[in-house]
Parts: structure tokens; sequence; C-alpha cells
């Protein structure tokens, strides 16, 4: 017998930051299901994103190298960036692609869209497969990295994960998503 789960009443939702349009933050007071109170349960409400994991014609990971604040460290991520205000992610995908690397794709596969944080909200990550890309600009950036744009085979970015040189939770999950056995090979190896 299976025991049915009932969802959290919120009573009241005060904001505490708006620094629209990268980040909010609320204070909420919930019920539970049971009838307990939590007066200070903290919401975040960031945007989402476009993550692509893009492969030139030649099968080459489309791959950057920069510096994020987050871990304080340079650390190897995929293009990607915020969806604007009721952008279809996939068209986001596709700007996003174009603007960071000067690369298109005729060949997209959607794996899904899923939430970063599960117990603050925040954002939800919305992972692409781009395959055949080829380069018909240059890119086009106005963010806040630098970043050093690569091409790697899948040998070289395996290594490059083994090493511990790709630390986003977001970008492991996308390249295990498309290479799942390879990954799983070379975290196996990786010590902690």
């Amino acid at each position: 017998m299976t025991r049915r789960l009932r969802p959290w009443t919120v009573l009241e939702s005060r904001e505490l930051l708006d620094a629209d349009p990268f980040l909010k933050i609320h204070v909420e007071t919930v019920e539970l299901p049971d009838g307990r109170i939590v007066r200070d349960y903290y919401q975040f409400d960031m945007p989402s994103f476009a993550c692509i994991f893009a492969e030139t014609e030649d099968g080459r990971a489309i791959v950057y190298r920069q510096y994020r604040h987050g871990p304080r460290r340079l650390t190897l991520a995929f293009p990607g960036g915020h969806l604007s205000p009721g952008e279809d992610p996939l068209e986001a995908a596709r700007r996003e692609l174009l603007e960071e690397t000067g690369f298109v794709s005729d060949d997209w596969t959607a794996l899904g869209g899923y939430t970063v944080n599960a117990n603050q909200g925040g954002a939800v990550s919305h992972m692409f497969h781009a395959a055949g890309c080829r380069r018909v600009a240059d890119p086009l950036s106005d963010d806040l990295e630098e970043t050093e744009i690569l091409f790697m085979t899948r040998e070289e970015l395996r290594a490059a994960i083994a090493q511990g040189d790709m630390v986003l939770l977001t970008q492991i999950a996308l390249v295990s998503m498309v290479w799942q056995d390879d990954i799983r090979t070379a975290l196996a190896r990786r010590q902690p």
C-alpha cells in the first residue's frame, strides 16, 4: 500500500531581496501536511537556463575554459545561458550557441529540464545535445567571463573530467546524458 503524500501549504511569503533579473529571495511560512508550521523557509527565484553539449561536424565537443566565481576556480563548461522571459528553451539554446561560439546546428535533441535546487527553488536547467555544429559567425561575448573556446575530442574531454577540470554539476550531468558509459568510467578513476 502506497502512502499518499501531500504538498506543503504556503501561508505567507515575504520578499527579502529583488536583484532582478538574476535573483529574488523570499522567506515563506509553510504548513507541513502533519500540521507543523515552518516560519523561515527560504526560496530563491533565478532565471532558468539552457545548457548545450555541442559537437562539431568532426565530433569534437565545443567547450569553454573559464573562471567561475561560485567555485572560485577555472573550470570547463559547455555553451549556454539564461532564458529571456517567455523564451522557448530550444530557441534560447540556439541563440546562446550562436552568440557564444558562432556555431549553429540543424540536429538538436532536447534532454529535459531539471530543477537545480530542489528545496529552495532556483532555476531549471534545460539540457540539449547539438550535433553537426558548423561555424557561421564570430562569437559575440558580452558576458563578464573571459573564455577560451576549446574543441575537444572525446578522449581529451573524458581525461579532463577524470582530472577534475569540470566541476559544475549541470555540466557533468549533461555530458553524462550524452556519454553515459564513458563518464561513469572516467569518474570512477577520479580520486576524491
